[in-house]
Order: C-alpha cells, then structure tokens, then sequence
C-alpha cells in the first residue's frame, strides 16, 4: 500500500544489544526529558548519541528516536530530513535502522518513570500556555470536532497535549498554504512508525479547503482562532454556466446577542484587538447577564492589557458565579502575587487546587509565593508536588533548587 512501510519490532530483551556499540539518532523534540537527560540513558545502555549531521542517518546508526513533544511535520508539510532519509534508506534497504517513537523507547528500556510525562493531562489554560493560544481558540477547536478532552474533572476539561498539538499543527500548516493531500501523505508516512498518527489523520478529515470552519450558532463561519468568515452562497455548483445567478454575499449589522458579541470578543482577542474585545465581552455580560467564561475571557483581555485590578475583579466574578472554576482561581492568585497581595494569593491557590489537586502550576505558583513570603518549609510539599508532573523544564530546575534549598 502506498504510503506504509514495514517496520521492525523490538522488544526489552533485544533493544539493548542492538544499540551497543552502535548510535542512536534523536528527530524532534522529547515530551518526557532534556535531550542531555535523553543522551545519558543512551550512554548508559552502551550506545552512543549523534545529531546525524546535515545529512541525516549514516553509517552505525541503528536507532531513531521520535520525539513526542512536538508533531514531526516541516513547515512545508513533509516529514522531517531526518526521517525523510531515514525513510528512503529503509526503502532501498542501505540500512537496517530501527524507527521507535519516545514512547516506545522508553517501554523498550522500561523506563516507566518517564512514561508519565508523554500521557499527562493539561487544563485549558495550561494548554494554552503551551501551544501559546487564546483561550477562545481551544474552545474553537472543541466545538470544530478537533478536540476532544480527555477527561472533565469538577467541570474543568483536561486534554492530551498530543491531540491538542496535532489540531495546532494541522490548523497552522493549513491556513499557512501547505494542501491537505500533502499533509495526508505524511500522516501516512508517519503511521509506520507512530501509531498514535492516526489521531491528527482523523482530525485532518475535518480540514476543508486548507481551514477549519466553525459553524457559529447564528449560522456564520469562523474559523478556529474565532476569526469570523464571510460567507459566500452559490446558487449553482462550481461548473455553473456564466449566466448562473452571482454570488451573493451576507451583510450583517454586527452583533445582535450576547452569542454574538462573546464570539466577536473571541475572534477580536485572537486578532490583538484587546481593547475591542474587552468592550465585547462587557457587551455580552450586558445582554447575557453573569457568565463564568465570559467573566473569565474579560479578565484575560484586561490582564493583557495591563489593567490588573480591573481583571482581578472580573475573575473574582468569574469564581463567585462557578466556586470551583480552577483556571480562574490560578489566574486571579497569580495577577494579586503581582499587586503584592501575597496572602489572597495563596488562598486563591489552595482553592484551585481544592478545585483540582492535580493542578501543577497552582502548585508551583502556591509554592513560589510561599517561598517569596519566606515560608520555605510550608511551600516544600508544593514543590515535591509540581515535580511529580514536569521534571524537565527551567521551573523545574528552579523547583529542584528550592528543594536543595530546604534539605
């Protein structure tokens, strides 16, 4: 079948041989570790790590490892040169390399401990923090059918950060010119090595002339960063003769409901008209009385903006009409840190994570403010805490010195 390659398998008891003496190649970015921590284990197992060169896979190379932290896509739509390569030597048969995602390595080598870095779950706003998103776009992507989250804890979604980054990705490529038959071949492509690539190919069926489109509840378009679309109606098909009747296009007077002014605050935000969307959104609080996200969206535009107690007010709405709104609980924590406000600030932490134990950054931020306060010992458990669920970024090199610190 085009598109799909035989790949070896490997078990535990034979990954190790195959890579001692021989090198290990890294494509992409790992979701579970640094790439130096990545270089020590394959050291330690007898193997030697190489960046390939320019010219991707040579000689002694025996292993490629896919990172998972990012989806290995160019920017033009292909796979990567390392596995462009990697692919056409396998085809030719120069070279008996063995292909395994982050994932699979690690289950190979039974490094469980990193295994839990690949599958956790993130909050919207964490989400968002990550992929560097407006709020309003996640939400987007939800209600395309891009996204689904994985779990809904007290009413808080949590999401797979792979689905997530595959929705990213596939939006960004396509509204970035790179056709849809192109991006399907590489899905393809990628589906012998990645079983989870079956994901973004399901999420690429939703994918329609190079943009996702939202069917708003008024019947517009908009597209998933909440850019609304002009729509044009034809009255025949593509092959219409030239005496078919025109295109005719819809004028709308503006917004006419709070649906309408939230959805315009959404595609103005998304588009860094931040003072347009603030007044949006107060529009939609005007005509749809009190609303937690809409509460929650305001305060994140006026924050951007630099008005910190008046977004301290809006989130302080947004926790008084839904308690155990989470995200909202952290934001508000963090913007009254900043005003000097240290001890609402870790109440507002400690009601986020009563509305979400698992909340790390409620931890870490909890953690830090305690620190700052000079209460080390009462922010170590928030520490330790946060570590559980990121061992490998800058915070958590800060966390692990904090923790040094209190021994």
């Amino acid at each position: 079948m085009a598109g799909t390659l035989e790949r070896e398998t490997s078990d535990a008891s034979d990954l190790r041989p195959l890579i001692r003496g021989r090198y290990v190649l890294l494509s992409g970015r790992l979701a579970s570790m640094t790439r130096d921590e990545f270089v020590e284990i394959v050291e330690a197992h007898g193997g030697n790590f190489t960046n390939g060169g320019p010219r991707g896979p040579g000689a002694g190379v025996a292993l490629v490892v896919v990172g998972q932290k990012d989806w290995p896509l160019a920017r033009d739509g292909t796979l990567p040169d390392v596995l462009r390569r990697t692919r056409v030597m396998q085809r030719r048969k120069h070279a008996r390399i063995l292909v395994l995602s982050e994932e699979q390595f690690l289950a190979s080598l039974g490094l469980d401990q990193y295994q839990e870095s690949v599958h956790r779950l993130y909050t919207t706003a964490t989400l968002c923090e990550l992929l560097g998103v407006a709020p309003g776009r996640v939400r987007a992507w939800v209600k395309a059918g891009l996204l689904k989250p994985a779990e809904t804890r007290d009413g808080v979604w949590h999401f797979d950060f792979r689905q997530a980054s595959a929705a990213k990705t596939l939006c960004d490529l396509a509204r970035s010119g790179v056709t849809l038959p192109r991006l399907r071949r590489s899905l393809e492509q990628l589906r012998a090595w990645l079983p989870d690539a079956e994901e973004p190919l399901q999420q690429l069926s939703l994918l329609a002339g190079g943009r996702v489109m939202v069917r708003l509840s008024d019947g517009d378009l908009a597209e998933t960063d909440g850019q609304l679309y002009i729509d044009f109606d034809h009255a025949g098909s593509i092959e219409a003769e030239d005496d078919a009747p025109p295109a005719t296009m819809r004028l709308h007077a503006g917004p006419s409901t709070a649906a309408q002014w939230y959805e315009q605050a959404v595609a103005e935000q998304a588009a860094g008209y931040l003072s347009e969307a603030v007044e949006s959104y107060r529009q939609a609080l005007l005509l749809g009385g009190p609303d937690a996200d809409v509460c929650y969206d305001l305060a994140h535009a006026l924050a951007a903006l630099g008005r910190r107690e008046q977004a301290v007010e809006r989130y302080l709405q947004a926790v008084e009409i839904r308690p155990d709104f989470g995200d909202a609980w952290n934001n508000l924590g963090t913007l009254l840190a900043e005003l000097g406000r240290r001890d609402e600030a870790c109440a507002a932490f400690r009601r986020a994570l009563e509305a979400d134990p698992s909340d790390f950054r409620a931890h870490y931020n909890l953690a830090d403010t305690l620190d700052e306060m000079g209460m080390l010992p009462e922010s170590l458990p928030h520490w330790r805490a946060y570590l559980k669920y990121d061992g490998t970024s800058r915070w958590a090199e800060h966390a692990r010195a904090r923790l040094a610190a209190g021994a």
